[in-house]
């Protein structure tokens, strides 16, 4: 399917890596998933990625410290973190790194791609007035 939106995963658990991917599918997305942080950072197509869904605490780089090294490297697209961390100060990182969506693990999948298709078709409205 062609312009079929991308939707990056990354997250350290496998079981979640193939739930999500199946969920992402399920909606009529493209998926691409990753184990890490340095994983993704390491894709040579960062920028096809329409949306990003990932853990915020894996080995190694957070996801925290992954979004901040894509704002550096001036890459912005729509982030969306799904977290079993515990209280307010990664949910508040988050929203100043720019996150438009924040889900506790274990979340509902289906309000999890409501909201990934509300940011999707957002975005393709604000893009199509700019046309």
């Amino acid at each position: 399917m062609l312009n079929t939106p991308i939707i990056s995963i990354v997250d350290d658990d496998e079981a979640i890596r193939i739930s999500l991917d199946s969920l992402v599918r399920s909606m009529g997305y493209a998926a691409r998933t990753y184990a890490c942080a340095e994983e993704y950072l390491a894709d040579y197509a960062l920028d096809t990625t329409a949306c990003l869904i990932s853990d915020i605490r894996m080995p190694g780089m957070n996801g925290l410290q992954m979004v901040e090294a894509l704002q550096a490297r001036e890459l912005r697209f729509p982030v969306i973190f799904i977290t079993a961390c515990i209280g307010e100060t990664p949910e508040l990182k988050a929203r100043e790194l720019g996150a438009v969506g924040y889900f506790k693990k274990p979340f509902n999948g289906e309000q999890l791609m409501t909201h990934v298709q509300h940011v999707l078709n957002t975005m393709k409205a604000s893009q199509e007035r700019a046309d």
